[in-house]
């Protein structure tokens, strides 16, 4: 009975919080631009908003790695590319970007901002949905410093991709009980699935800070709109970044 209850909360806790996304998006997003990573929970826009949905994989591609969500859930994928690079999409094209729940799955993150500010038309708009590891199974994981994000945009993200898996690995229920020999097992596993692990966490101030400083230290032109941490028992913080 407890296990029943505590879904039903969480279903209804979930849609709750999804509240604030809804009216972001009415005051924010408008004109035709793209979602990457939209799923089975692509932001609801208002009427005459066109949003194509642009993903790593297509949605058969999708359901064989994520076997709990169906396909009838998943939104269409209108573009297949690699969300980090955008490279399919023309510089200055888009009146808006949304990523929500897909920064802390790039390998380079602020590569992954740097094209979407690419595409974007001037004063066109990202918006982002980024889990704070505090309510997420992430908790148990450090926050990533903007040291390392800066030396992933700089000299690449291979360096850094082994430690990635095995702290995710090891740090969620993924490695729970398990001995280093068996977590360095699932971690290969992972891979041939093609698994999306959360390879960067952070809290709502570390994300605050990462923006700063690619402002600051990188010369990224937007401007912040808005910066809301997790509300009503919801586990996202949810950002408006500018191009300017």
């Amino acid at each position: 009975m407890n296990k029943i209850k505590n879904k039903i909360y969480n279903k209804l806790v979930f849609k709750f919080s999804s509240l604030e996304r809804v009216g972001i998006s009415a005051n924010f997003i408008n004109g035709s631009g793209i979602e990457i990573g939209g799923l089975n929970y692509p932001l609801m826009v208002k009427p005459g908003v066109v949003v194509k949905y642009l993903d790593r994989v297509s949605v058969d591609d999708h359901v064989n790695i994520l076997t709990e969500i169906s396909k009838d859930d998943v939104v269409r994928v209108d573009i297949i590319d690699d969300g980090e690079t955008l490279a399919t999409i023309e510089d200055n094209s888009q009146d808006f970007v949304i990523g929500n729940h897909f920064i802390e799955h790039t390998r380079n993150p602020i590569l992954a901002i740097k094209n979407a500010l690419r595409v974007l038309k001037q004063g066109g708009v990202i918006f982002m949905a980024i889990p704070d590891k505090r309510y997420t199974f992430d908790f148990n994981r450090e926050i990533t410093t903007f040291k390392h994000l800066e030396k992933d945009f700089i000299d690449g993200p291979d360096w850094s991709e082994e430690g990635h898996y095995l702290d995710f690995v090891k740090n969620t229920e993924h490695g729970e009980g398990k001995n280093i020999e068996e977590i360095k097992d699932v971690v290969e596993e992972l891979k041939k699935k093609n698994f999306s692990i959360h390879y960067h966490v952070w809290d709502h101030d570390s994300m605050i800070e990462m923006f700063h400083m690619m402002k600051k230290d990188l010369k990224f032109q937007f401007e912040l709109q808005l910066a809301l941490s997790a509300l009503n028992g919801g586990n996202e913080s949810l950002f408006i970044l500018k191009k300017t």
